[in-house]
């Protein structure tokens, strides 16, 4: 009797996972409001004696992508001293900031260098601020991750139009 060598058993190929759909959220800004907040910090040895929190909130009404359960928008712009370049460097981050869908509103937490608050805050108070554009993936269990953000002085053509590939 013969017996035939075994063959090894076949690997399972890995499935890739597809690549991530990157939409455009455009939001074009109605208000905004500053807040500053300073404390003392009373974390056992802390760094620096003070706490300070400053946001800046922009409202608005969302023109992409359409068919959401609401067209209202909430961005709220934090600044980090993390995000200046000389610190940054050693960072491998994921995201700029996250979007979040409630059924009256949709809700996106961005950092910004602590440096560009001042341009933000002046562009701003001079009523140019007109659009929020922010690149991420699609919502999935009610949040998105975003990968970029812009503030804009104008409405491009590009983000008054809906996307018309799929």
């Amino acid at each position: 009797m013969v017996t035939e060598p075994k063959k090894a058993p076949r690997k399972a190929k890995r499935r890739r996972k597809p690549p991530e759909e990157i939409l455009d959220y455009v939001v074009e800004i109605d208000s905004w409001d500053f807040s500053y907040w300073l404390a003392l910090n009373t974390v056992r040895n802390a760094f620096d004696p003070y706490h300070d929190h400053r946001d800046v909130e922009l409202k608005g009404r969302l023109l992409r992508p359409t068919g959401l359960q609401t067209d209202r928008a909430t961005a709220s712009l934090f600044p980090s001293t993390n995000l200046m370049e000389d610190r940054r460097k050693d960072f491998k981050p994921i995201a700029v900031g996250s979007i979040e869908s409630y059924p009256d509103r949709l809700e996106a937490r961005l950092s910004i260098p602590s440096d560009m608050l001042p341009s933000v805050l002046q562009v701003l108070a001079a009523g140019r601020l007109k659009c929020l554009v922010m690149r991420g993936s699609k919502f999935r269990y009610r949040s998105a991750r975003l990968v970029s953000f812009s503030l804009q002085t104008r409405l491009a053509e590009d983000d008054l139009m809906e996307e018309t590939a799929s």
